[in-house]
Formats: structure tokens, C-alpha cells, sequence
């Protein structure tokens, strides 16, 4: 007997595939799924290994932090003392300057100079006192201001004439002056640009030379301050 397929061929062949397209479209999903959550366990383990790191820096961070403050205080320790070591260099090497600025101010004191008055503040002198003349006065500026000296800056604030009558008989011109200068100290006489002589006195003024022997060897000028 012959048997015939009353099932459609085409219908078939579609369903087939349509089941193939279905299958591969799970498989996919499924292997979608899977590489998603590989890279997200791979993201994560990434983020961990990130917080671990940033964990054990933040740790280092810390201790160098303290490290720093450490270091810091140090410095404020060793600025502190080397404050002080200064400060007694300082007065190590100005112990003879009293001594040195009478002897000083002797060696550049011109015939027909006498000083009424000396100030000091830090190491700027005011010095008051009368002059003969006008030429006397100026001598005794360039002297103050000469090259490689002990003295600096020196200006001329007040000049006035003024009569004078030591003797009770006629009065004698005379010019009252005031004048500012810089005293250097031994330290800043070793500068660059000192000449030899001046770079001698000073390490002769910083030396231990006993203030009453420093005095007997000054001149007898400084007895007109």
C-alpha cells in the first residue's frame, strides 16, 4: 500500500532550523553570562588587590608622615643650637669691641676734633662733639669712611657754629657737629673685599687679650672721647 507525508517538507525545514537558531541563541547567552562573570571576578579581584595596595601605602604615608615630623623637630633643634653657637660667637668676638671702638675712634681722630658724646645702638655710633674748623670736620669724615676700615657709613646729621669760651677771654668759633657711622665687627671685617691690615685687626680684636692690657696700648687720643 502506498503511504504518502501529508507533513509540509518546507514547514519542516523551517522549524529545524528555527530549533538550531533557538539553541545557538542560548548557547550564546550562556557563554555571554560566563565571560561576564569572569571579567566582573577578574574586576573585583582587581579592585581588592587595588584596596590592598592603596591600604599599605596609605600605611607607609603614615609613618613617613611621622618620620617628617620627626625630622622636622630636628631641625628645629639644630637651627636652635646653631642660634646659640652663634650668639656666643658673637660675643666671643665683641668682647674686645669696646676697647677696639675707643682705639679706633682715637686712630681716626684729626687735630682739632674733640667728641662731647658717644651713642651706640646694635652697631650704629652717633658721635657729638666740636670741630676748629670746617677742614677738620671733613677729615675726620674721610677717615671714618676710609677703605677697609672699622668704620662705615659715615653721615654728617648736624653742623652748626657755635662760639666757644674755654678760657674766659675771647670766644672762639667752633663747629657743634652730630655724625652717624657703622662700627664693624670683627666677624665683618673677614668678608670678602677686606683688605689684609683690617682682616689682621680683626682677628687681633676676636684674640684673648685681657681689656686692661687692651687699654694701656690704646692711644692717648681716646682720652677726648
Amino acid at each position: 500500500m502506498i503511504q504518502f507525508n501529508l507533513l509540509p517538507h518546507r514547514e519542516a525545514l523551517r522549524k529545524f532550523k528555527q530549533d538550531q537558531f533557538n539553541a545557538s541563541m542560548v548557547l550564546t547567552l550562556i557563554l555571554g553570562g560566563i565571560t561576564a562573570f569572569a571579567i566582573y571576578g577578574s574586576l573585583m579581584s582587581s579592585i581588592d588587590a587595588q584596596k590592598d595596595n592603596i591600604a599599605v601605602l596609605e600605611k607607609e604615608i603614615k609613618r613617613y608622615e611621622a618620620q617628617i615630623i620627626e625630622i622636622k623637630d630636628l631641625k628645629t633643634q639644630i637651627d636652635a643650637l646653631l642660634a646659640r653657637q652663634k650668639a656666643v660667637e658673637d660675643i666671643q668676638a665683641d668682647r674686645n669691641s669696646p676697647v677696639r671702638l675707643l682705639s679706633e675712634l682715637a686712630n681716626n681722630l684729626p687735630q682739632g676734633i674733640a667728641l662731647t658724646r658717644l651713642a651706640q645702638k646694635d652697631q650704629e655710633l652717633t658721635l657729638e662733639g666740636t670741630a676748629q674748623t670746617n677742614e677738620n670736620l671733613s677729615q675726620f669724615l674721610d677717615n671714618l669712611g676710609k677703605s677697609g676700615g672699622w668704620f662705615t657709613k659715615p653721615e654728617l646729621q648736624v653742623s652748626e657754629v657755635q662760639s666757644l669760651n674755654p678760657t674766659g677771654k675771647l670766644p672762639v668759633k667752633a663747629y657743634k657737629f652730630s655724625v652717624k657711622a657703622v662700627f664693624l665687627r670683627a666677624q665683618d671685617l673677614s668678608a670678602p673685599g677686606v683688605n689684609a691690615s683690617a682682616a689682621a685687626a680683626a682677628q687681633a680684636a676676636s684674640g684673648a687679650v685681657p681689656a686692661d692690657a687692651a687699654s694701656k696700648t690704646a692711644p692717648t687720643g681716646a682720652a677726648k672721647v
